[in-house]
């Protein structure tokens, strides 16, 4: 009975020790794979946000740019450019129209008797007359004739002084000729500014081989500045004022613009705008430039800052390179200088981090960064821009009228393969002036 028992009792025992072999060899089990899938996290994090990237990027980005024979640029050539003096002239008309009643024309004591008829029965006699009041009635000004309705629009938040559209931005000019001068922006004149430049944006696609569309996973490189909306100066009625170029952190044609812009760029706009200086921010974004390998498209607004911007690189890609390896800006003197919020400074490196897993993780650092260092150690070789980034179609700024002494230096570091493209459009805070119709012009 005794050995009955001590039987069963060994049974027991053995159950017990393969009981608890098996629990510690799956708890040791669950807790390796455990540790595998958090440490492939972020990793399956990057790689679910680029397949929602490029998803966003081919249903809704590239059905607007991706040019076709019923896009925006042909049907405004035909239905504007082909019609430019009645277009004008209609605009005029609904412009004078619509802010007759505005301060300064009261002032003046100026009103234009032919608005009154009826634009259906308009002859080309009225128009050279309505054409001929305007200009008597309202000759060429300076910014000085205006300086004081503006002055009172900021600092006393006056209405329907200049016009009776809702003003929702100053933009600022350079103060390059003079005393700075502030230009009210309307909805509408942002709407049309943003609509142009798209239209600039589809001209050079449709100039280009229809093989040299970016690929949907493909990122482009567009030097920005932005600031965040408590940053700005006010007026008194707490409307924005600032450069026309950083209008985009307080004004949005649609909901999303910025998320969208994070699909197509190399950098988180949100990110932009908590860089004040605008040094770092330009150093920043080369970083995240640098380190995605297939930029489809290199951009800056001006010949002087796109030429600043390879300077930058070929100055600084040691310590670019040293960023990346660590994904840690601290190793750069001037994010240490200018940017002190240290959690601010952990979002830029977790971004960079996410960039690296994206495109492949440490293994892909590595060798991003070998490849930077060989093409930037190669002095007065031409054609870096197209050595660092093999697969870009072209690279564009504005290189026309004063810029045009640039032109040759930039097409050095483009190398004979990489198209020099002028800016889709042209514009400043005072006006738009133009917009691209082909590549070639």
């Amino acid at each position: 009975m005794e050995s009955i028992l001590q039987n069963i009792q060994w049974l027991l025992l053995q159950r017990d020790r393969f009981t608890l072999f098996s629990s510690v060899s799956f708890s040791s089990f669950a807790v390796i794979i455990g540790i595998i899938f958090i440490s492939y996290v972020p990793y399956l994090r990057c790689k679910i946000k680029r397949f929602i990237r490029i998803q966003i990027r081919k249903r809704l980005i590239d059905q607007l740019l991706r040019p076709g024979d019923k896009d925006g640029f042909v049907s405004y050539y035909r239905n504007s450019l082909c019609n430019l003096q009645k277009v004008n002239n209609d605009l005029l008309r609904k412009i004078l129209k619509k802010n007759h009643s505005c301060a300064y024309l009261a002032d003046q004591s100026i009103s234009f008797l032919s608005l009154n008829k009826d634009s259906s029965f308009i002859s080309n006699e009225d128009e050279y007359l309505f054409i001929n009041e305007f200009r008597q009635k309202l000759p060429l000004t300076t910014y000085e004739n205006y300086r004081h309705y503006i002055d009172r629009m900021v600092d006393g938040g006056e209405k329907n002084l200049l016009t009776s559209d809702k003003i929702v931005y100053y933009a600022s000019s350079s103060g390059t000729t003079g005393k700075v001068k502030l230009l009210p922006i309307t909805l509408a004149m942002f709407k049309h500014t943003m609509k142009l430049f798209r239209l600039g944006q589809i001209a050079v696609w449709r100039s280009l081989p229809a093989s040299s569309y970016p690929l949907h996973q493909q990122r482009a490189f567009s030097l920005q500045s932005g600031k965040r909306s408590n940053a700005f100066f006010r007026s008194k009625d707490g409307i924005p004022i600032g450069p026309f170029s950083q209008s985009f952190s307080v004004l949005s044609v649609f909901p999303g613009l910025k998320l969208l812009s994070t699909c197509v760029g190399v950098i988180n706009y949100e990110l932009i705008e908590g860089i004040s200086d605008f040094e770092t921010s330009r150093f920043v974004q080369l970083v995240f430039a640098l380190t995605v390998k297939d930029i489809s498209h290199y951009s800056a607004t001006f010949a002087s800052s796109f030429l600043h911007t390879i300077k930058v690189i070929e100055n600084n890609f040691e310590e670019m390179c040293l960023c990346i390896s660590s994904n840690d800006f601290n190793h750069s003197s001037l994010v240490q200088e200018n940017i002190p919020d240290i959690k601010f400074r952990a979002k830029l490196n977790q971004a960079l981090e996410n960039i690296i897993l994206e495109y492949g993780g440490s293994s892909y650092g590595s060798e991003r960064i070998h490849h930077i260092r060989r093409e930037c150690l190669k002095k007065n070789i031409p054609g870096l821009l197209h050595r660092l980034w093999p697969q870009l179609g072209f690279v564009s700024t504005s290189i026309g009228s004063s810029f045009v002494m640039y032109k040759k230096e930039i097409e050095f570091y483009c190398g004979a393969h990489l198209p020099l493209i002028n800016f889709p459009a042209y514009g400043a805070s005072e006006a738009f002036f133009g917009s691209l119709a082909s590549i070639h012009t």
